[in-house]
């Protein structure tokens, strides 16, 4: 909820009575200190590389990125992963078998893909990617994902998300037969249904002829990009095999991630972000949506109270070595007692001081 939502509720509920700057403050200092923890997570598997204790058996993985602007007008991507476990079973409506994917887990970061990839190494511990029998990474084929998958897990199956593909297919129908077309329709209905259940390389074939029936077409060069976006991935679209094996072929997972963990939360109506605030709270959303905010939470507030205890300590520490500083030592007394000594002989003696004779010379008269 929104900290003018959290403010009221506080207010009405609790009796509880803080301003929203005050809520604020106090939830992104504990954001700030849940995105330490991740980052000092990191450089510790990092470190020692621990043997991951969860044994999942088959695991899908999706990728993808959504954007949130900031309070500079400016826009910034929300890298995402989710990991869920997925396994066959039979659907009595639709009379079939179909994948059911469950126990799924988010993670969050507005960060570069290299260091997003490492970033993703505390959840991808934590879920013990690492052990999966089987593991399936389902993405728009975008050059970072592909890299995320091998830096985490190179042997994965990869997957283009199948309405992705279709975004391809119906880039060269709307081009040929026109956007909004009866022949567009019934075309596009009929090459959809053909690459769920055909070789992709049907598909890509029917799609080559189509363009070369249309050699001098204005919207060639989409075409032809199109077209060359599927060939290079052929064996991720080859869905009738995926299906066969009982494998996910869709990426809605990640989608639905955008949604529970970022956009519910930080694109509001008129909600906008200072760029050193969006970790913090994606930390704590992470945290919340994983359903391991207790664990977190109390990981967070030992480090709060570290970090109040140290402060008190150095503060004690000042208060002590000032106060040692200010103690009269046996050569200050003894400095001291000579000073009154001189001053009081020169009381006695006034004549040891040349300047009663004549007090408005500022030099003594025996010079010699």
């Amino acid at each position: 909820m929104s900290y003018r939502e959290a403010h009221q509720e506080l207010e009405l509920l609790w009796k509880v009575k803080i301003s929203k700057g005050g809520m604020r403050d106090v939830t992104m200092r504990h954001g700030h200190v849940a995105d330490a923890l991740i980052q000092e997570k990191v450089a510790h598997l990092e470190a020692t590389a621990p043997a991951p204790t969860a044994q999942p058996e088959q695991m899908v993985m999706c990728t993808d990125g959504a954007m949130v602007q900031l309070t500079s007008g400016e826009w910034r991507e929300v890298k995402t992963v989710t990991f869920g476990e997925f396994r066959p079973y039979w659907d009595a409506k639709q009379h079939k078998v179909v994948t059911q994917t469950d126990s799924i887990s988010y993670f969050s970061r507005v960060e570069n893909a290299d260091v997003f990839s490492r970033s993703a190494l505390v959840e991808w511990h934590r879920r013990g990617g690492e052990n999966a029998h089987t593991l399936v990474a389902v993405q728009d084929g975008a050059l970072w994902i592909q890299s995320f998958i091998d830096y985490h897990c190179p042997q994965a199956i990869r997957v283009i998300d199948f309405a992705h593909a279709q975004e391809y297919v119906a880039a060269v129908g709307r081009a040929i037969h026109g956007a909004e077309t009866d022949a567009f329709q019934q075309w596009y209905a009929r090459m959809s249904k053909q690459l769920g259940r055909q070789p992709p390389q049907r598909t890509v074939n029917e799609l080559r002829l189509l363009q070369r029936q249309h050699p001098d077409h204005p919207e060639g060069e989409a075409i032809e990009l199109a077209i060359r976006y599927l060939e290079k991935r052929l064996p991720m679209i080859d869905y009738p095999h995926f299906r066969r094996q009982q494998i996910p072929i869709g990426s809605g997972n990640v989608e639905s991630g955008h949604k529970v963990v970022m956009q519910q939360r930080m694109k509001q109506a008129g909600m906008r972000w200072a760029e050193e605030n969006l970790n913090p709270m994606l930390a704590l959303r992470v945290a919340l949506c994983n359903q391991t905010w207790h664990t977190s939470w109390r990981e967070i507030e030992a480090c709060v109270r570290q970090e109040r205890y140290s402060a008190y300590a150095k503060q004690k520490q000042d208060t002590t070595e000032a106060t040692e500083r200010r103690v009269v030592t046996d050569a200050d007394c003894q400095r001291m007692t000579a000073l009154a000594e001189r001053i009081d002989r020169k009381r006695r003696h006034p004549w040891q001081n040349h300047k009663w004779i004549f007090p408005h010379r500022q030099e003594s008269i025996h010079k010699n």
